[in-house]
Order: structure tokens, then sequence, then C-alpha cells
């Protein structure tokens, strides 16, 4: 944390949220499928954190840039 200011919680979501972007964008897995891959416990879980990182749901997410 004193090096870059944020948590490990903070990083490790972060690089989640990345992950999931480029899967909604390149890939058709379900958004449980990806939620589950990236080690969300739910897929309400994964909507909530998507939604805090990046300012949409996953589904609004995909719409937009697929």
């Amino acid at each position: 944390k004193e090096e870059t200011g944020e948590t490990l919680t903070d990083f490790i979501l972060k690089e989640k949220t990345e992950e999931a972007k480029r899967l909604l964008r390149y890939s058709d897995k379900s958004l449980t499928a990806i939620g589950s891959y990236l080690g969300f416990s739910s897929a309400s879980h994964f909507s909530r954190v998507f939604k805090a990182y990046v300012g949409s749901t996953p589904s609004e997410y995909r719409e937009k840039h697929q």
C-alpha cells in the first residue's frame, strides 16, 4: 500500500475487472461464467464489484463495447 497507494484487495479487484472487461469485449461467455472464472462467489457480487470499478454493469459494458 505504501508504494502504490492501494490495498492488495483493490489491486486484485482492479486486475479482475480488467480481465472481465477483456472477456466481455472478446468472448461470448455468460456473465455468470465470467464471474465464476474470475473467482467471484456469485453473479451479483461480480456485478456489484464491476460496477464499482467501471461505473456500469457488466451487461451495459458488453452492450456498449461489443
